[in-house]
């Protein structure tokens, strides 16, 4: 079983944490059993925490827990990496800790609960950026439609999202992701389109509905326009070899060799607004 070492950011750019989940997966096969070591890890975030605990999941992965007793006081608080599948479980942990939101897998067959799970995680995340005028629309309709998107596009039974605030920073990072059959997979079984992942993720950006060509899905572009031009915050999309980096002024498409994630993992970050906000004018 291969050994990967998970190291630390070298800082709090959502970009050089990308950078650390793509060192993590690079030349890992479909499926292939992994023993992820933490033993290392001094702090974690969503973008890197979600996608090893969802791996962890799909192949039943291995890990070492960290020996930093803050990291391990941690990754035991957000019950990684089995994290918590139903909404009283989910209600009692936050009562309980009231600083820390747990991993939460989302299942498919559970419908009413697993729509009560999410949003119950949406209202947390809601409160915890604080409750400016228009700040709910703004936190649960990213949310909403990316965990659509798993359980209409992914033919996966399983969604993950996590979430975590930093109060000093007073930023709001949220992970979602699943280990499905990814986007190019998905316009190839459903439309018939031979593309390759950079290009199923400019259709998806397009509102090209992987359903039908004749469709439009406008779910994941309208909630990167929400958070990059609606909150001035960043975006992230991965499927495949291929990512979508994006923030207010500046997108860019690039490809990961040697990468390969099955399914797609969406990762954004919110600054906490100073004032009122309004997302209407962004919404399709």
């Amino acid at each position: 079983m291969k050994n990967i070492p998970i190291l630390d950011p070298k800082n709090d750019n959502l970009i050089q944490q990308f950078g650390i989940l793509y060192s993590i997966f690079t030349n890992v096969g479909e499926k292939e059993k992994i023993h992820f070591d933490l033993s290392k890890t001094r702090w974690l975030c969503p973008i890197i925490i979600l996608p090893v605990a969802a791996y962890i999941a799909k192949t039943n992965s291995t890990f070492a827990q960290s020996k930093n007793e803050t990291a391990k006081a941690y990754l035991n608080a957000i019950r990684f990496p089995k994290g918590i599948s139903s909404a009283s479980e989910f209600e009692k942990y936050v009562q309980e800790t009231k600083t820390y939101v747990p991993i939460s897998i989302l299942r498919r067959d559970k419908g009413v609960e697993r729509e009560n799970l999410e949003s119950m995680f949406s209202g947390l995340m809601y409160r915890i950026l604080g409750s400016v005028s228009g700040a709910q629309n703004a936190v649960y309709y990213p949310i909403a439609e990316l965990v659509t998107n798993i359980f209409e596009h992914s033919k996966d039974d399983v969604g993950f999202i996590f979430g975590q605030y930093y109060p000093k920073k007073e930023y709001l990072d949220i992970c979602i992701a699943d280990t499905g059959r990814g986007l190019a997979q998905a316009y190839k079984d459903e439309t018939g389109l031979e593309l390759t992942d950079g290009q199923a993720i400019e259709e998806v950006l397009k509102g090209h509905s992987t359903k039908s060509q004749q469709e439009r899905g406008y779910g994941i572009r309208t909630s990167k326009k929400v958070v990059c031009e609606g909150l001035d915050g960043n975006f992230i999309i991965a499927s495949g070899a291929s990512a979508l980096v994006a923030s207010q002024s500046s997108e860019k498409l690039v490809s990961l060799p040697d990468f390969y994630w099955h399914g797609v993992i969406v990762a954004y970050r919110i600054p906490k607004p100073k004032g009122g906000i309004d997302i209407s004018g962004f919404l399709e």
